[in-house]
């Protein structure tokens, strides 16, 4: 073998073998924390949270100003209503020695319209005016509390509002037998109550057509629990490298598979 090189001048042997293995150790690294991670997790359930929230408040919104559109057109129309119940009140003259139980029966049928719009007159305007007061400036919750609110008290309203147009119609009927000859009377009535029966049908085929059911329907609070809770699965996948976690755990339940 070739002698070694001389070492040079002021210098060190050193071994310039390519296959000489690196003997340097090797610093590994520390692991992260698990309290970083559960700290993420908890950052990402709040923004989560609140902004599920904010989102579920604003369609609550939208449905409050639905509701409060539609008191405000059944109002005016209420006040219409009104309006001719109490011309007929003041503005009937009826002829001389008319049957008296026909002038009852015409009185009462217009006292009764003219309270029952000015109840759907007043009922409208208390709703939107209050339930927007609670939604606005009331509390965490208000804004579900104002529109449930809303839609329990619209049937009463609906109802007056029927019932204030049904007794209107009545007490035309009743003007007429009044006013008119019976040949005309008989006609008149005839009209009214094909009228009356043609507005009835109308209302009832339009609600059961535009009918639907709101059993399915979720509280704001309930909706935010139950997709907050699901962050720890959302964790374990992120964990998984990102695969479903519904296959990467076997042993999750069936309703725990339903809800991921």
């Amino acid at each position: 073998s070739p002698p070694p090189s001389p070492a040079p001048r002021g210098g060190t042997w050193t071994n310039s073998s390519p296959s000489s293995p690196d003997t340097t150790p090797h610093r590994r690294r520390a692991p992260e924390p698990t309290h970083r991670t559960d700290e993420m997790l908890a950052a990402d359930r709040l923004m989560l949270q609140s902004s599920l929230k904010q989102n579920a408040i604003q369609l609550k919104e939208k449905e409050m100003n639905l509701f409060a559109t539609n008191f405000a057109s059944l109002g005016t129309q209420s006040a219409v209503l009104a309006g001719f119940a109490v011309t007929a009140l003041i503005e009937f003259q009826p002829p001389p020695s008319p049957p008296r139980w026909l002038m009852v029966c015409y009185y009462c049928c217009v006292v009764v319209s003219l309270v029952t719009n000015l109840y759907c007159v007043a009922g409208s305007t208390f709703l939107s005016v209050f339930a927007t007061n609670l939604a606005l400036r009331g509390p965490d919750g208000s804004m579900e509390r104002a529109v449930d609110g809303m839609r329990h008290e619209r049937r009463n309203v609906f109802r007056a509002f029927a019932a204030g147009l049904a007794f209107l119609l009545a007490a035309m009927v009743f003007v007429a037998w009044i006013i008119m000859s019976i040949e005309a009377a008989m006609l008149s009535t005839l009209i009214i109550l094909y009228g009356g029966y043609v507005t009835y049908s109308f209302g009832k085929r339009t609600a059961k057509r535009f009918a639907f059911s709101e059993e399915g329907r979720t509280e704001i609070d309930e909706f935010v629990t139950s997709v907050v809770s699901q962050l720890p699965l959302l964790a374990q996948m992120r964990r998984n490298g990102g695969t479903d976690p519904v296959s990467a755990s076997p042993g999750m339940s069936s309703e725990e598979k339903k809800q991921v």
